[in-house]
């Protein structure tokens, strides 16, 4: 990156802080990004708040925006606390990631080559280095996605009688999954670590799409006739 884009992007970042009526603080950034039409609220973890928006946005008016939106964010917050799936970005001693719904430890094995394998309830991180541990649980979650993830798509598309063109692993940052308008469908790595009926939930609302190109109230319907409990489902994926 040179000199004149660096400078760019730092431009279109900003952090700041945010008291809450009940004392607790925030830790807010700024993200301003071309061809972003409106101002977007994410929690991204615990007392973090993304503003993202598009370019004219100023500092002010994402603090104004803090503000206004503060009962939700408090909300969401609560919420992500309770549900949210956070795995740590690196490796220290006593740490435990999330798989299908449990959390596990992970015990470190120096190795030539970075790798985590799961074997009698317990992670084993083998690697020459700690660096590469955020890249080595991504690497393993793929590994599973692509046996169990696309077993319950054959499962669920053959109760549903929808059938995707195609399926496609990825990790996403905001979404879980989505259906393109030529039905391949596209999951999130990051599913596996939550439990299998959150997984189910998400294959089911994506193969659905297969049919309803919209969530109107067909499509919702679809969903609940295979899903009853899809709306207290939602609620805990974050």
């Amino acid at each position: 990156m040179n000199l004149s884009k660096r400078r760019k992007k730092l431009s279109a970042e900003k952090k700041f802080t945010h008291t809450c009526a009940d004392g607790s603080r925030l830790s807010c950034i700024l993200r301003r990004k071309k061809g972003v039409k409106n101002i977007y609220l994410r929690i991204k973890c615990p007392s973090f708040v993304e503003v993202s928006a598009p370019l004219r946005v100023d500092i002010d008016e994402a603090k104004r925006m803090v503000v206004e939106k503060e009962g939700w964010i408090l909300k969401s917050l609560d919420r992500f606390e309770r549900f949210c799936r956070c795995n740590p970005q690196i490796y220290f001693d006593g740490c435990k990631i999330w798989y299908l719904g449990e959390r596990y430890e992970v015990r470190y094995e120096r190795a030539k080559a970075s790798r985590l394998i799961f074997e009698d309830g317990r992670f084993y991180y083998k690697a020459l280095k700690s660096e590469r541990f955020e890249k080595s649980v991504d690497s393993f979650y793929k590994r599973m996605a692509e046996k169990l993830l696309f077993e319950r798509v054959e499962v669920w598309s053959q109760k549903m009688g929808l059938y995707p063109k195609e399926i496609k692993l990825r990790r996403y940052k905001s979404r879980w999954g989505c259906c393109t308008h030529d039905n391949v469908i596209t999951l999130n790595i990051s599913l596996m670590r939550y439990d299998l009926k959150l997984i189910d939930y998400v294959i089911v609302h994506e193969l659905a799409h297969i049919r309803f190109k919209h969530h109107k109230k067909e499509f919702w319907e679809l969903v609940a006739s295979f899903v009853p409990n899809y709306k207290e489902l939602r609620r805990s994926l974050v």
